[in-house]
């Protein structure tokens, strides 16, 4: 009798550690986006954007990047080829405020810039954190870089053409919404402030799963520019359809 009820025992003191460890979500996430389009006939023409994304979470830390990469083709002939790196580190000091740094690079081969480097750190505080729903608002002191490409510059680029080395305030609010069990909606305010000039940068998607770990990805993206060469409108968009897969 001891015996039948001591093995019961010992199963459950082996597996429950499993189990507490299996439902504990990994640390690592990751996702790969990729956008195709081809065009043929009076004109040729293919444009690839993708873009990896990496998020990594244990305790007070959290640590997310992404790359970005453009390249569009013309008639057998490279026209644009952009590559873009963001990477921000979180420390939480309590339950809702924590210390985060701040790096962006923008590499534009045939763009207005050559390089675009963006470095800054600061206070983060997390105003909504609920399973569904998170709200990030971020602001703190940083360095900017620039580089304009003057051999590439067009009429209709928003870009002044000099060099930018500055201090700048960037301040930005992140909102997560799961808003169903397949639909997810992300939006980003990206202001950064500086004697030069002044940006605010918007993002917004939704995703919506197709099929276990792969979705379809719909963004926007809608640029404004304080400082803009004379003739040009401030507001810059872009739009893009993608295919997600996270793991």
């Amino acid at each position: 009798m001891a015996s039948s009820l001591l093995k019961p025992s010992l199963f459950c003191l082996v597996a429950l550690p499993l189990c507490a460890s299996a439902s504990v979500p990994e640390p690592w996430q990751s996702e790969v986006e990729l956008g195709f389009q081809a065009l043929s006939g009076n004109s040729d023409s293919m444009t690839i954007n993708s873009r990896l994304g990496v998020n990594y979470t244990e305790g007070p830390y959290r640590h997310t990047s992404e790359a970005k990469f453009l390249l569009v083709e013309k008639d057998g002939e490279e026209d644009k080829r952009k590559s873009e790196f963001e990477s921000q580190a979180n420390y939480k000091f309590d339950p809702k405020r924590y210390v985060w740094g701040n790096v962006s690079f923008l590499d534009d081969k045939y763009g207005p810039y050559y390089k675009d480097l963006t470095v800054a750190t600061g206070l983060g505080y997390q105003a909504i954190w609920q399973e569904d729903l998170s709200l990030l608002l971020e602001i703190g002191p940083g360095y900017r870089y620039q580089s304009p490409n003057l051999d590439e510059l067009d009429d209709d680029d928003l870009i002044l053409p000099y060099d930018v080395e500055e201090a700048i305030l960037r301040g930005q609010a992140e909102l997560s919404w799961q808003m169903t069990k397949t639909a997810l909606f992300e939006g980003r305010i990206t202001a950064i402030s500086g004697p030069s000039n002044t940006s605010f940068e918007a993002r917004a998607s939704v995703s919506t799963s197709l099929i276990d770990d792969l979705a379809i990805k719909l963004s926007t993206t809608q640029k404004y520019i304080s400082e803009v060469p004379p003739g040009l409108e401030n507001l810059d968009s872009i739009f893009t359809v993608n295919m997600l897969y996270k793991f």
